[in-house]
């Protein structure tokens, strides 16, 4: 083979792969769009190639794409990526509107954040440690201007301890024990604030909380959630160190959680129940036998002090006295009532029995607790 023939040989390979590997730009408004492959026409531009939007910090990338001049619209689609500043949002196609500063994402978004907050250790000192927020829903808008995301439909927060350089196996798996798990049909996070809203059937669960509300509030830089509408929850705590677990039920107009001290406020219309762990459940066999063994006797001396003035009632109670079915002077047989098993424990609460508060051998009373 000649020299010329191998050089012609060369320029037809670079000459064939160029338009290929050629990018192409175009702005739309402050945004740069890049592809290796596009296409216009009628005031439309489509990406085949890969497409790779940048505006000022934040950067989006998808398979392909569609930029509309016209209506001043980009439209994402396929392996979706917005990376921000930390935070990275993914779906299956997502709308840019250029002249609102606007994204909507649809098709499994999920948003995650690394997030940096100060913690209460069990010995009381304070750190500060890292953690990653992980959102999905059906649907998850952006404000740029307004530095505001609004996630709706089937919205799952979770939040897991951030590890540098862990695998997405590794994540996945971390993601299995959650730190906190929230779940609300709409959530709205304000970035400059600091603060998110969530809204309807919110369900709050951390290690020692699960708190169900119609609206809960959460300002991170004064680690303060606040619950409302129908708020209820469950706090696992201990009185001292070394004490015995407890758990404590409320109601209230509105509960007030701090999850790095882990603590807990109602205020309004507060009614709560402790169920301290450890004593004996009030269905306890032995315990029953001495309740029941207590009353008839007490109920047989005074069944004999009627029975001695000769009344009908005094037979009455007399029969109630032995524990066996008596008969009235009518003649209708009646029987001792079965006494009460007294109220069982709420399902979900830790292992272990428990007792309401109110002294064994009484009818447990909840505790009600003032307004602030």
């Amino acid at each position: 083979m000649t020299r010329a023939m191998v050089w012609f040989l060369v320029l037809a390979a670079l000459f064939a792969a160029g338009p290929a590997a050629a990018l192409t730009s175009i702005t739309a408004g402050d945004m740069l769009i890049t592809s290796r492959l596009m296409t216009f026409e009628n005031n439309v531009y489509v990406a085949r190639g890969g497409l790779k939007a940048t505006q000022k910090d934040t950067v989006l990338i998808a398979d392909r794409g569609i930029y509309d001049r016209t209506l001043e619209l980009v439209k994402a689609i396929d392996n979706v990526e917005v990376t921000q500043p930390g935070s990275v949002l993914t779906s299956d196609y997502l709308e840019a509107y250029v002249k609102e500063d606007r994204i909507l994402a649809k098709g499994n978004p999920r948003l995650t954040r690394i997030v940096e907050r100060e913690t209460r250790e069990e010995d009381g000192t304070k750190t500060k440690k890292k953690t990653r927020v992980i959102l999905t829903c059906n649907e998850v808008e952006g404000f740029n201007k307004e530095n505001r995301f609004l996630a709706k439909g089937d919205v799952h927060v979770v939040e897991v301890p951030y590890r540098e350089a862990e695998t997405d196996e590794e994540a996945k798996e971390n993601e299995k024990e959650p730190i906190s798990d929230l779940v609300c049909e709409t959530l709205e996070l304000f970035s400059a604030e600091d603060k998110a809203i969530a809204r309807n059937n919110v369900v709050i669960v951390t290690k020692t909380l699960r708190a169900t509300g119609d609206k809960a509030i959460y300002l991170d830089k004064e680690n303060r959630m606040i619950i409302v509408g129908h708020a209820h929850a469950y706090q696992t705590s201990r009185e001292a160190p070394n004490a015995e677990e407890q758990v404590s039920e409320l109601y209230a107009n509105k509960i007030i959680y701090y999850p790095n001290e882990d603590r807990t406020i109602a205020v309004g219309n507060v009614h709560a129940t402790v169920y301290p762990k450890g004593a004996k459940a009030p269905g306890d066999d032995k315990d029953k036998k001495d309740r029941k063994k207590k009353k008839k006797t007490a109920e047989g001396e005074e069944a004999g002090g009627d029975e001695a003035g000769g009344g009908k009632e005094g037979k009455r109670k007399a029969g109630r006295g032995t524990g066996e079915a008596g008969e009235t002077s009518e003649g209708e047989a009646f029987a001792e009532p079965e006494e009460p098993s007294g109220d069982e424990p709420p399902a979900g609460l830790p292992p272990g029995k428990y007792t309401p508060v109110g002294g064994e051998g009484q009818e447990p009373a909840p505790i009600e607790a003032g307004s602030e």
